[in-house]
């Protein structure tokens, strides 16, 4: 009984201890690849502990793979227009303190600088992210608490949520807010669906490829103005 309880022990500090290497690696690496870095560790990390890396993260292929790109479309419009013409509004609403997007505004009129962000987009962003805060964090959260009981799936599902939003702290105190609230939504659908995160990709890619040719366009600027004529500031 002693020796299982060691050994239960020590296993719930074994998954501490790889949520600390992946987050420190965020933290303390300064790199334009660090989400890849990242994600790298997290499947390091998740083959040594299971034998079903790819499942276990999320990874294994849809059942539809049509239908998985056609609702992710779909969705990452629909949780575009919800975050700019509603979210955002009354974040900065609330806060007093508009979100500072400010580290995207030299994409603004320059198509090629865009169209080479795409890539980073969607495999440091889309890929990456999904695999280190939802396939990588929750997993080995509820393993560090225990195992996938409803209250252990609750607090991973809103620690990881918290540890995304301050990951963007670049966007300033509203703009964490916003993206701690977005990362709560990528959550609750990644568990929902059956903890398959492809869709979960496809809607962070189609979400930031819009919201970044928002600022290409400067039609951010328009969206603003009309979330804030709903909402006022």
């Amino acid at each position: 009984m002693v020796e299982s309880l060691r050994i239960g022990i020590l296993a719930r500090l074994r998954q501490v201890g790889w949520i600390a290497v992946v987050i420190g690696a965020i933290a303390l690496i300064d790199s334009n690849f660090i989400m890849v870095i990242a994600a790298v560790i997290a499947i390091v990390a998740v083959a040594i502990e299971t034998r079903a890396p790819l499942r276990d993260l999320g990874l294994a292929r849809p059942r539809s793979i049509p239908r998985t790109v056609l609702l992710g479309i779909v969705a990452g419009i629909v949780l575009l227009f919800f975050s700019k013409l509603l979210l955002t509004p009354l974040m900065e609403s609330l806060t007093g303190i508009p979100r500072d997007l400010s580290a995207f505004d030299y994409l603004r009129g320059d198509f090629a600088a865009w169209l080479a962000l795409m890539p980073r987009i969607w495999i440091g962003a889309a890929i990456g992210e999904e695999i280190v805060f939802r396939g990588f964090l929750i997993g080995r959260l509820e393993a560090a608490f225990g195992g996938a009981s409803r209250a252990a799936t609750i607090a991973a599902v809103l620690l990881s949520s918290a540890v995304f939003g301050f990951a963007h702290a670049y966007q300033g105190p509203t703009g964490m807010l916003i993206t701690g609230i977005l990362g709560l939504i990528f959550a609750i659908v990644y568990v929902a669906v059956g903890r398959n995160l492809w869709l979960n990709i496809v809607v962070h890619g189609v979400y930031d490829t819009l919201s970044l040719a928002l600022v290409l366009t400067n039609l951010d600027r328009v969206f603003v103005e009309i979330g804030h004529r709903l909402i006022p500031y």
